[in-house]
């Protein structure tokens, strides 16, 4: 009998009453301001060491337009007042670009010439699971403070003629994750979402959304804003890379009931 009402407790605290599931689609145009990249590393002084790789910039020495943007985050809110808050996100960052090199690059020891036409190739997808807990939830205001475990898979290349070098790494990193919803009417609130994890010149990520929401209704809300990420990674006898990339986005949350 204890299990029988053990289970049903639990399947009672997970039911419609009490749990809810979201979808948030975010689409937009991104900005690659800053992209550093090399095959050597640098240590927490921001030197760089190593002799087979020179520093280079994806955003400088090749061409540079803007790039789509696409996120996709399911959602999944429970509890009796619903303040625990589970999310699944896909955030991709991969682009290809292209450019006549004006300097010559080592990478990987090998020696890339200048003025000779080079394809790029450079990924940073991330892929977080975000539990968070909202301490303060009002009508008018939502504040709550989480831990996010990112998986990165990471990569970057370079490719000039027959030559062909990339470096490429996967790893858990935790993230601290906070969320901030200021609702001025019933409808029309400001929003600031995001991870961050920093340490020196050698490691950290910080990815968030400032802007404005609207809701349609109690099911759909739009928001848009300025999305911005930075990451710094540097690994003793691997690589190093430095990323700033803005962009401005559109989306929309949907709650099934």
């Amino acid at each position: 009998m204890k299990k029988i009402a053990f289970y049903t407790l639990l399947l009672t605290f997970f039911t419609k009453s009490y749990s809810q599931i979201s979808t948030d689609i975010e689409t937009g145009i991104v900005k690659v301001n800053r992209n550093d990249a090399s095959s050597s590393w640098k240590n927490s002084s921001g030197e760089l060491n190593g002799i087979d790789g020179t520093l280079f910039s994806y955003a400088n020495d090749f061409n540079n337009p803007v790039k789509p943007l696409f996120r996709f985050r399911a959602n999944y809110t429970f509890g009796k007042s619903k303040k625990h808050f589970l999310s699944f996100l896909a955030a991709p960052v991969q682009y290809k670009t292209e450019g006549a090199l004006n300097k010559s690059i080592t990478f990987n020891s090998t020696v890339f010439e200048t003025n000779q036409q080079t394809e790029g190739f450079y990924k940073f997808n991330g892929y977080r699971l975000t539990y968070r807990y909202n301490f303060i939830q009002r009508n008018n205001l939502v504040l709550g403070l989480g831990l996010t475990l990112n998986l990165r898979d990471a990569e970057f290349s370079l490719k000039q003629g027959s030559k062909y070098e990339r470096n490429y790494n996967r790893g858990l990193v935790p993230l601290i994750n906070t969320y901030v919803n200021y609702k001025f009417t019933d409808k029309f609130g400001v929003l600031v979402d995001g991870d961050v994890f920093y340490i020196d010149n050698t490691g950290g990520a910080i990815d968030y959304l400032t802007g404005f929401n609207y809701a349609l209704n109690k099911n759909i809300s739009l928001k848009t804003g300025y999305r911005f990420f930075s990451g710094v990674g540097s690994e003793k006898g691997n690589v190093y890379n430095k990323l700033f990339v803005s962009s401005f986005v559109i989306g929309g949350v949907i709650n099934f009931n």
